[in-house]
């Protein structure tokens, strides 16, 4: 009967190649890492497989045999260890040669072994049983064993001490200790040249280093393993704990059929139910999935595009497409013959109708379910797909006949909910199969599956849509807030006008005879008319609601006209406006009002970024982009005190402001309008010296809406 010493060499062999090929096979990349540590443990589990066969050897010829299974693997475990550690603190290319000179040397103990010159033989001793004689040049090997480790471990120690990162000083620790232990054990198999009564206990603590280690990767992330690294792990522990007593049954078994035990082909047959238990499941599903597409095509074909669908939502942010999408893409997969959507509206405080196939409308009377309702109540109580057929059969509910009766008038034989941070957010019906056939498991797990996918993409699209209305309201905020600095300067500028008129006019019946005196109050008068019409023409053109309408326009006309509403602002701070605009520009296609409040918040703070005497430049121009998009260019240049350079990076996040007075809000708007006009804007700014905005739009746009640029910022400095 085997007994506990061979037991921990057949079990360490097998955990040691056990951790390695998981390490190997556990992440999406092969890491040079990775590699080391699977050539680390395949070496032990070598050398450990050869003491098991040692351990069991009954002639002196099957022991000298198991002294070459265990050295091919103990020389090579101090320079992999080695490299290991090396790369696991990345100085394996530096120390590239320093490597290949330790392998080159256990290449060169590897032919000292073949040749007879490291292991003399074998002999048997009473408790220990067979164990080898070493030559006299053992000690270079002895020497080689203790040393390569050692190095090893004073790297590690002085890497942790130099590094102040809280992850990689827990990852560094444990290898540590691990390889503390793991030195110890390895230490332990030469104690038997000392004293042949000494047992061999160091294995449990060889096997305990692999643990931590492993322990530590999957953790700490010690290597680059994913999440199935830890399932396997414990997959791999669970199967060694069934593994244990069938390997033992089949000792046993062996002992009482035949009255001995060959411990060769036990050892065969334990590898080969480890074989067996870890390609089973991938086997398993691979054909299972092999054999849903030759005997169960259809289902198969549903499954896949249902997953496929499911995926697809997310990417979605109109609430009405993925609702048309969801029932639309259910009812031709599944071939149901009705189908429907019911999403909550918060406030109505009911599950409204929004899409459906196959439903008459004119009988269907059920376009809205109540809260009250005891199928909204079981879902909400329940959170899991119902079947029709299930309810009315089972009588463990007092509701359940409610509920199937509920499901029947509005046609569903399957009803699932749409969840969202525990809420039911929706309901979807499905009515027969086309072919009258029945939702399989696999039917309601998918479906289940796209529920969610479902619940998830409805949410991002509300909250999509919420976000769009809140950036509507803060435009017409941002847009009242404008008009309300320009208010002060137009009733100046109203004024002025006013007064001469009124002089004119008090003065007019005095002297009504003098030509010359009517001739030049009618053309003041008119100038001035003309003047306050204006005005007034381009402040209800800013302040009129801005409904979407994108046409051919002429960039140079806005600007224009935004200069003349702010005139009056800049020369009470004796600012120049001056403008520079290519009167031959083509027509763009905009947004009119939209790209007045753009140019609107980008000349105003020009204005407000000089405290007095100062200039501002209006500029327009053609350029292509890449030498192929054309684009319409306007700059907004002020000679204030330019942006910080701290600030510059924020400038076009909403609430961000350097001002007393503003709500930070103005360049977000103006940044998000240009963005879905297909454009981008540019800053330059130096501090001391002013800033620049080239506010871009595309001549002709690909996209009116959704098309994306981020605001490019030319490191300079700042400051609005």
């Amino acid at each position: 009967m085997i007994n506990w010493y061979e037991l921990n060499f057949a079990l360490g062999s097998v955990f040691f190649l056990s951790a390695g090929l998981f390490v190997l096979y556990g992440g999406e990349s092969r890491r040079i890492t990775q590699q080391t540590w699977f050539l680390l443990c395949l070496f032990t589990s070598i050398w450990y497989a050869g003491r098991f066969l040692m351990a069991i050897a009954e002639t002196e010829t099957q022991a000298e045999r198991a002294v070459y299974v265990i050295y091919t693997g103990a020389i090579f475990v101090p320079p992999s260890f080695l490299h290991f550690v090396l790369s696991l603190l990345n100085q394996e290319k530096e120390r590239r040669h320093f490597q290949i000179f330790w392998y080159l040397f256990a290449f060169v103990e590897v032919a000292l072994l073949a040749s007879g010159q490291l292991i003399l033989g074998v002999r048997r001793y009473p408790d220990l049983g067979f164990y080898e004689i070493p030559s006299g040049i053992y000690l270079i090997f002895f020497l080689y064993f203790i040393s390569l480790p050692a190095i090893a471990i004073i790297g590690l120690v002085k890497a942790y001490r130099q590094t102040e990162l809280p992850n990689r000083r827990n990852q560094l620790k444990y290898v540590i200790y691990a390889s503390l232990i793991g030195f110890v054990g390895g230490g332990i198999s030469f104690l038997p040249f000392v004293d042949t009564n000494v047992p061999l206990f160091g294995v449990p603590l060889s096997i305990c280093f692999t643990f931590i280690i492993t322990y530590a990767i999957a953790r700490y992330r010690l290597v680059d393993i994913n999440i199935v690294f830890k399932k396997s792990l414990v997959y791999s522990f669970v199967l060694l704990m069934l593994l244990i007593p069938c390997y033992l049954l089949v000792i046993w078994g062996q002992k009482v059929a035949f009255g001995s035990i060959d411990y060769s082909f036990s050892l065969i047959t334990l590898i080969l139910f480890i074989a067996v238990g870890f390609l089973f499941p991938k086997f398993r599903f691979k054909t299972e999935e092999a054999l849903e597409r030759v005997l169960f095509k259809k289902r198969y074909n549903h499954r896949e595009t249902l997953l496929r669908s499911s995926k697809d939502m997310v990417s979605m942010v109109n609430l009405e497409a993925i609702s048309n999408s969801t029932v639309h893409t259910v009812g031709k997969a599944l071939g149901v013959e009705k189908a429907s959507l019911f999403l909550f509206d918060e406030v109505k405080g009911s599950f409204g109708l929004t899409t459906n196939i196959g439903l008459n409308l004119d009988q269907f009377q059920e376009s809205a379910l109540l809260r009250e309702d005891p199928l909204v109540q079981r879902l909400m109580e329940r959170p899991e797909g119902l079947v029709r057929e299930e309810i009315e059969m089972a009588h463990d509910r007092p509701d359940g006949k409610l509920v199937a009766e509920r499901m029947g008038q509005i046609g569903a034989e399957v009803t699932l909910p749409l969840m969202s941070k525990e809420k039911l957010i929706g309901i979807l019906n499905l009515g027969h199969k086309e072919d009258k056939e029945m939702y399989s498991y696999e039917d309601l797990e998918v479906l289940s599956t796209l529920a969610n996918q479902a619940a998830i993409a409805l949410e991002n699209a509300r909250l999509y849509e919420n976000l769009k209305q809140s950036q509507s309201i803060i435009r017409r905020a941002d847009r009242l807030s404008s008009l309300g600095m320009l208010t002060a300067g137009l009733a100046h500028e109203i004024r002025n006008p006013l007064v001469a008129i009124r002089t004119f006019t008090q003065l007019l019946p005095e002297r009504y005879g003098d030509v010359e005196f009517r001739k030049n109050f009618q053309a003041v008068a008119l100038k001035e008319v003309d003047r306050i019409c204006g005005l007034v023409n381009d402040l209800l053109s800013f302040a009129r609601p801005s409904v979407p309408n994108v046409s051919a326009e002429n960039v140079n006309e806005i600007v224009d006209s935004i200069a003349r509403i702010l005139d009056t602002e800049a020369k009470e701070k004796d600012i120049r406006v001056h403008l520079r605009l290519d009167r031959n520009l083509p027509n763009v296609m905009i947004d009119k009002e939209q790209i007045k409040q753009v140019l609107m918040n980008f000349i105003l703070n020009a204005i407000q970024a000089i405290e007095s005497g100062g200039v501002v430049e209006l500029s327009t121009r053609l350029f292509a982009k890449n030498g192929s998009e054309q684009f319409v260019e306007v700059g907004v240049r002020d000679s204030g005190a330019g942006i910080a350079g701290k600030d510059l990076e924020n400038i076009f996040n909403p609430f961000f402001t350097t001002k007393k007075e503003g709500s930070g809000l103005g360049l977000s708007i103006s940044h998000q309008i240009v963005q879905e006009h297909g454009g981008y804007i540019v800053v330059e700014s130096n501090l001391g010296e002013g800033s620049t905005f080239f506010i871009n739009l595309p001549v002709r746009p690909r996209s009116h809406e959704g098309m994306k640029a981020q605001p490019q910022v030319h490191e300079k400095n700042s400051n609005y």
